[in-house]
């Protein structure tokens, strides 16, 4: 097994998938989510997977990130592929270069905004100075320096996020993975995540990549794929006319 230690080059592709696939099984029943899908994902931009429910978008994202196995096929992330990696070094390589924000926010009801940013700073082997002046940093960035003492009860939904998207941005990733970060928030509150998405892209240099049905998200997305039934059907840039999927890089 190889080490996570793989250093990205400028020139290729922050994600690549290589004929991918994959199929959950439950009893007698097999399903296909991901047959043959290729795919590469630059660097420095807001990637948008976008489709209805069930047709696999979830599952890509997974896979991508390296939450989930597939069943053949590759997928290189920062010049590392995934599935050579032993299970220690795929969570080190999580830990250390990849950050997730969830539909669900996932903060502990227990502590206030300042502490849920700290706390996965300290499995990275921080000081405390400097993880805290992380987290600071983070939550002042995404608008919350006023409410970093407040616990979960006392945030709305759009604060919760932002704190999830704080907590994700504070151990400075190079990969960003969002799972439908918009859906459970309002109008107003879903524009303020999709621009802060699109604004960690931009000025941090992170790859990001959002799975959403949301139709707020396709505007202000540098790239969007479309996908039907495991297969993505268009790849268009914003500006920029739409690609067929026979002619999407591999």
């Amino acid at each position: 097994m190889q080490t996570a230690s793989a250093i990205p080059s400028t020139a290729q592709p922050a994600l690549r998938a290589e004929a991918v696939s994959k199929a959950f099984v439950s009893g007698q029943q097999r399903t296909q989510v991901l047959a043959g899908l290729s795919l590469s994902i630059n660097a420095a931009e807001l990637t948008l997977i976008s489709g209805p429910s069930g047709c696999g978008k979830s599952t890509l994202l997974s896979v991508l990130s390296g939450l989930q196995k597939i069943d053949s096929g590759r997928v290189l992330a920062l010049g590392s592929e995934l599935g050579q990696l032993d299970l220690r070094a795929l969570e080190r390589f999580r830990l250390q270069h990849t950050g997730f924000v969830f539909q669900g926010f996932n903060l502990f009801p227990a502590l206030s905004a300042f502490e849920q940013v700290e706390l996965p700073l300290n499995h990275m082997g921080m000081t405390r100075d400097e993880a805290r002046a992380r987290a600071r940093r983070s939550l002042e960035e995404v608008g919350l320096a006023h409410r970093m003492k407040l616990r979960p009860s006392e945030l709305s939904g759009g604060e919760k996020q932002r704190v999830a998207i704080a907590r994700a941005l504070a151990k400075e990733p190079e990969l960003l993975f969002a799972d439908e970060p918009t859906s459970a928030l309002d109008a107003a509150n879903g524009q303020m995540i999709i621009d802060i998405l699109h604004r960690i892209a931009h000025t941090h240099g992170t790859t990001v990549l959002c799975v959403s049905h949301d139709p707020r998200l396709v505007i202000h997305a540098d790239r969007v794929l479309a996908m039907e039934d495991g297969r993505i059907l268009s790849d268009r840039r914003n500006h920029a006319p739409i690609i067929d999927s026979k002619e999407i890089s591999s």
